[in-house]
């Protein structure tokens, strides 16, 4: 939802939270939540990326700023300091000083004439260094821990290189055995290049290696309602919210294809248990819209 409202994808957010820029309140069966202040603080990652610096980059500038305050943890440094964006420097705004991370003042400075809105598309901008690995990565990766391997992934994700990412996920599978958090980022990208018959294979194997993986069970629902095979697709969304059944998403999800599939007084009542879950979500107007067609006599 955090990913609908900021018109960008989820794998983005996802990298915020791996690079601890975010940090969720809870987490549900590995399934994060986020409250108003990781919104606003990932608005703000928006807005500083939109402007050309790294994801990378601002991580870095932040743990160096934190050296100004070695309790406060990054998330905290992103809300509550008066960070500006110079160039492509996080520059922190003291009385009328603008001072850098390692300390030094600078001067001069003008703020950007233009921000650009949160509704314009958004593309991740993020170093092209996988690129030195892409050539030699078979030999490469026998030199790499399990750790160097995911962050290269990672890296060549970010750059949207999904073969070299695919590739580097694969390797480590191989390399190190199965495992779970990297079947379903495996699955993920193999679903972003649109092989959804292995995407869907990496999800099931995710969850047969651990069933509490909700999102994967989540996911797994949307790629076989996408592979045509709306029966499973109502079998795992239903199975999902056996483990959690306050998940909005799932609901939204099982609503659609109980709609589709012609079973419109099942799909009613996930589209109002959605709306009762999640009425701000940026997909509550088509649920309450899908409710209005079913039954126009009620008032959603």
């Amino acid at each position: 939802m955090m990913a609908e409202l900021l018109h960008i994808s989820v794998r983005v957010v996802r990298r915020w939270q791996q690079l601890g820029l975010l940090h969720p309140v809870k987490e549900v069966l590995r399934l994060p939540y986020f409250d108003y202040l990781g919104v606003a603080n990932a608005k703000q990652l928006l807005a500083w990326m939109r402007n050309g610096i790294t994801a990378q980059s601002i991580f870095k500038q932040l743990c160096a700023h934190q050296l100004l305050n070695p309790k406060a943890s990054c998330e905290v440094l992103l809300s509550s300091l008066p960070l500006l964006v110079d160039g492509k420097k996080l520059v922190l705004r003291t009385g009328e000083q603008l001072l850098e991370a390692n300390g030094q003042l600078r001067f001069g400075f003008d703020e950007p004439e233009h921000e650009p809105g949160l509704d314009e598309p958004y593309t991740l901008l993020l170093s092209p260094a996988i690129e030195q690995h892409a050539p030699s990565l078979t030999a490469s990766s026998a030199h790499l821990s399990l750790e160097q391997i995911i962050d290269c992934a990672i890296e060549a994700e970010d750059c949207d290189n999904l073969p070299v990412a695919i590739e580097y996920y694969r390797t480590a599978l191989a390399a190190y055995g199965p495992r779970a958090d990297i079947c379903f980022q495996l699955a993920e990208i193999l679903y972003r290049q649109g092989e959804l018959t292995a995407a869907r294979e990496r999800y099931f194997m995710a969850l047969e290696l651990d069933p509490g993986m909700i999102e994967a069970r989540a996911n797994l629902g949307c790629v076989l309602a996408e592979c045509g095979d709306p029966e499973l697709a109502i079998a795992a969304f239903e199975g999902t919210l056996q483990q959690l059944p306050d998940y909005a998403d799932v609901h939204f999800h099982l609503a659609r294809v109980l709609d589709d599939f012609g079973q419109s007084a099942r799909a009613n009542e996930h589209w109002q248990q959605f709306l009762e879950l999640a009425p701000e979500s940026p997909w509550a107007e088509e649920a309450a819209d899908r409710l209005s067609a079913s039954a126009p006599t009620l008032d959603y």
